[in-house]
């Protein structure tokens, strides 16, 4: 590129000034000569950047006028119109946008295609947090970074790969640590998490090579917010979401997915953490991965034709004392009193009389603040439901009485809760840092249990008699799929909280009459 700039500076020199100077108004870059140049050369940015940098001399006043007047029609490429689709996929850690599929216009050639074609930069919008102050930046900034490209292929307009098409998939880097390609950022003053403004660049690097099966050079411009078609969330797509009931003067938004189905089936309630709380369903859907409840495999633990699955959002938190965002374990003599448990039972009521749902059938679960309310719900109508999962669940010791247990004994429950857990901790232990939890253990090397939430519940119903209880704790929380590791080889850790993360999996598994049996295996079996 240097070389060409030296041969533009030669001819400019060779050229007389006054043969230039009688072509006035044809000295800008304007429209048609970024288009000429994106057509007939194969660096066009370096081109364009190197103009503006000498704008303000001769070298860049004379410059466009000069290309202008070289550019011809040889190896002349063809900008299309491209716009892209971008791909929000669930994993353990939260959404996050792992392709975008390019809109050619035109058939392209497969052959051609190679993973290092494209540059591709994620352009994130939010408030900057600063530790040092605990406050957010007065206003939002973009947050640009590149996206690591590891397959290309050629697809449907969705993602998913085909032989022939316009639509080119770019698969991308993502993990628990690759916070560019994260759908959601969390607001630590809030406790809640929200959707990121986001929009991506792509353009071809140079020397890179796109062509219609006629044989004919494509390029395109960098694309920009503007060249965004849509965004594909997988899963929670196949969710009626943000659907309005209000009971009590208490206004709460749903999601709901409906199989087709000419018999009664059973109902899943699936009741999210305090982070997913707010006015957007896509949130408490995809913050837990609660959108593999309706996947093919999930579905077929319920039968044949499936279940419904009802998944209601607080506006603020499920243990929102009286609708103010004070929590419950805040208050004196609370006693576990949720402002939404009425219209949160109103809510199911109408949904369950206005679909063909088995009445036998209704199951309840949830983590951390869901988890409160999966055993909040139990114990306020210990005879709707057949049976239910809290997951890390927050419902305290000081509020279970000895009549709430007895409630309670019969129904089938299975919880799972882990022992690093700083935020409900169920074992004596240390913080060290947010993610961190040092568990206590005795002399024997045991750890030091707390009598409180899932440790106080599971022991206080295997008192009473319970049969059919279980009580999966882990040690920690850490990747299973093999995929994401630390610096040292060991599988990713994540925070002790987010044992949801194994059950929303299917990995949580007991021996039950001598065979093993996960979570949604057994839930599926229970009936009333």
């Amino acid at each position: 590129m240097k070389k060409i700039f030296v041969l533009v500076l030669s001819l400019i020199l060779v050229v007389s000034n006054t043969a230039f100077a009688s072509e006035t108004g044809d000295n800008t870059v304007d429209e048609n000569l970024i288009i000429e140049l994106y057509e007939r050369v194969e660096n066009p940015e370096a081109w364009l950047d190197f103009i503006e940098k000498h704008s303000e001399d001769d070298l860049g006043q004379w410059l466009p006028l000069l290309l202008k007047k070289m550019l011809h029609d040889e190896h002349k490429k063809e900008v299309v119109d491209m716009t892209y689709t971008s791909v929000t996929t669930t994993y353990d850690w939260g959404p996050s946008v792992n392709k975008l599929v390019l809109d050619l216009k035109q058939e392209v050639k497969a052959d051609i295609l190679t993973k290092d074609m494209f540059h591709v930069e994620s352009v994130r919008t939010f408030k900057d947090f600063s530790f040092q102050t605990f406050s957010f930046a007065e206003n939002a900034s973009e947050h640009v970074a590149d996206r690591n490209v590891t397959e290309i292929y050629l697809s449907d307009a969705e993602g998913n790969k085909v032989e022939n098409s316009q639509y080119i998939t770019l698969e991308m880097e993502v993990g628990p640590n690759l916070s560019e390609g994260a759908a959601l950022n969390y607001n630590i003053l809030t406790n809640r998490n929200s959707f990121v403004d986001t929009y991506y660049k792509i353009s071809l690097n140079p020397g890179a090579v796109l062509e219609s099966v006629d044989d004919q050079a494509l390029t395109f411009l960098p694309a920009a917010e503007d060249e965004m078609d849509k965004n594909i969330n997988g899963l929670a797509d196949k969710f009626v979401h943000n659907q309005e009931f209000s009971s009590n003067e208490i206004d709460l938004l749903y999601a709901s997915y409906e199989p087709e189905a000419d018999e009664a089936l059973p109902l899943i309630i699936w009741l999210h953490g305090a982070g997913e709380g707010g006015k957007n369903t896509y949130i408490n859907v995809m913050g837990n991965e609660a959108s593999n409840f309706v996947s093919d495999e999930y579905q077929a633990f319920f039968g044949e034709k499936g279940a419904f699955v009802l998944a209601p959002q607080a506006p603020t938190m499920w243990m929102d004392f009286d609708g103010t965002g004070i929590y419950n374990s805040d208050v004196e003599g609370s006693m576990g009193h949720s402002y939404y448990t009425e219209t949160l039972m109103a809510l199911i009521n109408e949904y369950v009389e206005n679909h063909n749902v088995d009445m036998n059938r209704i199951y309840i679960g949830g983590c951390s603040n869901g988890g409160y309310m999966t055993v909040n719900m139990i114990l306020e109508y210990p005879e709707y439901f057949a049976a239910a999962f809290p997951i890390c669940q927050a419902y305290s010791v000081d509020w279970l009485s000895e009549e709430k247990i007895n409630s309670i004994k019969s129904l089938p429950i299975w919880m799972t809760h882990s022992l690093d857990d700083s935020v409900l901790p169920i074992a004596e232990g240390e913080k060290d840092g947010i993610f961190v939890y040092n568990v206590e253990k005795d002399e024997d090397g045991k750890p030091i249990l707390i009598d409180d939430y899932s440790n106080a519940l599971y022991n206080r119903l295997l008192e009473a008699g319970s049969e059919n209880i279980y009580y999966t704790v882990y040690d920690h929380v850490v990747d299973t799929s093999g995929q994401y590791v630390d610096d040292m080889g060991n599988p990713h850790q994540y925070m002790g909280h987010w044992s949801w993360i194994y059950t929303l999996n299917n990995e949580v598994s007991e021996m039950i009459d001598g065979q093993e049996i996960t979570i949604f295996e057994w839930l599926g079996m229970q009936s009333k």
